[in-house]
C-alpha cells in the first residue's frame, strides 16, 4: 500500500516519516477512527461539577510491524498531556499487557508495543526502532502521562 489517510498534522509528519523509514520495518497500517481496531478506557472528564465516569472506546492510529513485533502507535501534538489522553495510556498498558500475556500462554511469539508519540518525539523513536531499543523505549509524553496515574 502506498497511500495513507490522516486528519491532523501530527499524523501526517508521523506517516511521511513512515514512508521515509520504512526499510526498519515489515510494514504498517493506519488505523480508521472507527471500526477496526478499539478497546474500551474510561476516565473523568475535566469539566466541573462532573463526578462520573465517561467510558469511551480508543482506536489508536498505527500499527507498525516489525519481526514478530506490533509497535501500536497514538499520536498526539506536543505537550497534550490531558487526563483524557493519561486514562487512554493507563487502560491501553493493561489492554497489551493482558493481550500479550494471552499470546505468551498459547506459545505465540508475537508481542504488542504500545507508545504515544508527539512530534518531538519522532526523532529519538525511529532511532530505537533502527537500534532495536523499542521495546523499552518511552517517549517525554508517556513518562508525563506515567506522571498523572
Amino acid at each position: 500500500m502506498s497511500v495513507v489517510y490522516v486528519s491532523h498534522p501530527p499524523e501526517r509528519e508521523f506517516a511521511k516519516l513512515l514512508f521515509s523509514y520504512k526499510d526498519l520495518l515489515d510494514s504498517f497500517i493506519k488505523n480508521p477512527d472507527k471500526g477496526f481496531y478499539s478497546f474500551p478506557y474510561s476516565f473523568k472528564p475535566e469539566t466541573r461539577a462532573r463526578t462520573h465516569v465517561r467510558r469511551e472506546n480508543f482506536n489508536p492510529d498505527f500499527f507498525l510491524k516489525k519481526g514478530n513485533d506490533i509497535i501500536v502507535i497514538e499520536i498526539k501534538k506536543d505537550g497534550d498531556d490531558s487526563k483524557k489522553n493519561a486514562a487512554k495510556y493507563r487502560d491501553g498498558m493493561k489492554h497489551f499487557e493482558s493481550l500479550n500475556t494471552a499470546l505468551a500462554d498459547q506459545g505465540s511469539a508475537f508481542r504488542y508495543h504500545f507508545k504515544f508519540l508527539t512530534p518531538q518525539d519522532y526523532p529519538a523513536f525511529f532511532t530505537a526502532i533502527r537500534e532495536n531499543s523499542y521495546p523499552q523505549w518511552q517517549s517525554q509524553l508517556m513518562g508525563e502521562l506515567a506522571g498523572k496515574l
